[in-house]
């Protein structure tokens, strides 16, 4: 048979013979290229476990990539012993697998790559906490924006009649103004360039309480998202007679990461409120899709911003005896690197038990919810395994994660976790699991969380969009 199938190519006409190889060849290299692009982009492996019918498409794709070539050798095979005085082209079933194994990957990655490379317009400007801490005991804050053309900018910042300013060294797209030194509790403006000053206020050390929120999930460019309350939530924060001093958003700002109108919508909108609330965003698996998470870190983590002991994914920030770790973790553990691993476990192991530790992530620990997207949205077993027990270890006081677009208060061990992944995104369906650990839980509700850290209690409100309370909890050390 292999004697037959040779001399059969080799009596194929030349030009029919070439066209017929390249087809094939052509089709499965594109294929193989598309997969390969596509699982070395940051967050597909989550996204592949995760989400079932992203997983069937994988699955289908990768199975139609090997098909290519396995039914080309099959057909000639085929071809060479029923070809009776004459050479006959393969069948018409194969040349359409190879131009359509041609055409679709080229189609998707000519829509997807240029996608996070296309800007939409200058992105606005806001106040974004840094890593670490300053030499006053409370975080460094910096002015970060970015414009389409390269500009070069001046920021005058300061208390009172006292001006500090900073100039560009030259046009940039990306532009992180870093305010240092910083006092507690004390009132800041900073303008820039010839625009109207802006008022914030640093957090409080000692004995004072500190107030921040925390919302994850807006899903800015969604269709079914609520933008509206979420906007309406942004106004809570910001306003004055609220006095919150940060704002924390745990991912998931855009659906596409790598749609930059989608950002560009985002910050416009959370930049009524981050412009004068120091706030940091936390990365999420919408938000790094298909090399989303380049764009996350140009305007949520820039890299004029200083990292003192953390990276662009995630940080540490202390206020005096209050300790925020940040992580990286978007669809589950896929994005817990062995360096972010050991990172977190050195951060841990640096903090006083008498302090205040909070951990924050995208992806929850222990949640009730359901099945959905053929995945079991509910504890995550890894998240569980390989975490929980480095919060028990160290005495972690406070979680605090999305992920689940729902509102739950759970307590495991000595650790309250916070669900709080309701922040404008579609809501859950009613859970149908109820966690162990769950001590209160709200579905299909949009609300963020109000939290005050007074001395040795920490005072949790969810809130829905017009600020009601809709359940408050005391958590003592």
């Amino acid at each position: 048979m292999w004697k037959d199938t040779k001399g059969y190519i080799r009596a194929m006409p030349a030009g029919r013979k070439f066209l017929w190889f390249a087809a094939v060849a052509a089709g499965t290299v594109l294929m193989l290229a598309f997969l390969i692009w596509a699982f070395s982009r940051h967050g597909t492996i989550g996204l592949f476990e995760v989400n079932g019918i992203f997983r069937i498409a994988f699955i289908v794709l990768i199975c139609f990539t090997i098909a290519v070539p396995l039914l080309a050798v099959l057909d000639v095979c085929l071809a060479s012993r029923k070809a009776v005085g004459k050479i006959r082209l393969p069948s018409l079933y194969v040349w359409i697998v190879a131009v359509i194994a041609i055409i679709l990957p080229s189609v998707l990655m000519g829509w997807l790559i240029p996608q996070a490379s296309q800007r939409a317009g200058d992105k606005a400007v806001q106040l974004l906490t840094a890593d670490g801490s300053g030499t006053n005991g409370i975080p460094n804050l910096a002015v970060s924006f970015w414009t389409i053309d390269r500009t070069q900018n001046t920021l005058k910042w300061g208390q009172g009649d006292v001006i500090n300013i900073i100039k560009e060294d030259k046009p940039a797209q990306q532009h992180a103004f870093m305010l240092r030194d910083l006092q507690p509790d004390t009132v800041y403006s900073y303008s820039l360039n010839n625009d109207a000053p802006v008022r914030f206020i640093t957090v409080p050390v000692k004995e004072k309480p500190l107030h921040f929120a925390v919302g994850s999930d807006a899903h800015f460019g969604a269709g079914t998202a609520r933008n509206d309350l979420t906007g309406k939530m942004l106004q809570q924060i910001a306003d004055p007679a609220h006095d919150y001093r940060m704002f924390f958003l745990l991912g998931d700002v855009v659906e596409y990461g790598f749609n930059d109108a989608q950002w560009e919508e985002a910050i416009d909108a959370l930049s009524t409120t981050t412009a004068k609330i120091p706030a940091r965003i936390v990365v999420g698996n919408h938000d790094t899709l298909f090399g989303g998470v380049n764009l996350y870190e140009e305007y949520m983590s820039p890299q004029p911003m200083e990292i003192q002991a953390g990276s662009r994914l995630w940080q540490r920030i202390d206020v005096d005896d209050v300790h925020f770790l940040l992580l990286d973790l978007e669809w589950g553990t896929d994005s817990y690197t062995p360096e972010q691993a050991a990172w977190l476990e050195g951060q841990l192991s640096t903090i006083p038990a008498e302090d205040w530790c909070i951990v924050m992530s995208h992806c929850f620990y222990y949640s009730s919810g359901g099945v959905w997207d053929m995945w079991p949205w509910y504890d995550n077993k890894d998240m569980i395994e390989k975490l929980t027990p480095l919060f028990e270890k160290y005495d972690v006081d406070l979680v605090f994660s999305g992920h689940n677009h729902l509102l739950e208060l759970l307590q495991k061990n000595n650790v309250t976790y916070v669900i709080c992944g309701a922040f404008g995104g579609l809501p859950d369906p009613e859970r149908s699991y109820i966690s162990p650990a769950s001590s209160w839980y709200k579905g299909n509700q949009h609300a963020f969380m109000d939290v005050t850290i007074s001395q040795d209690e920490a005072t949790l409100i969810f809130r829905d969009p017009d600020y009601k309370e809709l359940k408050s909890f005391t958590v003592s050390r």
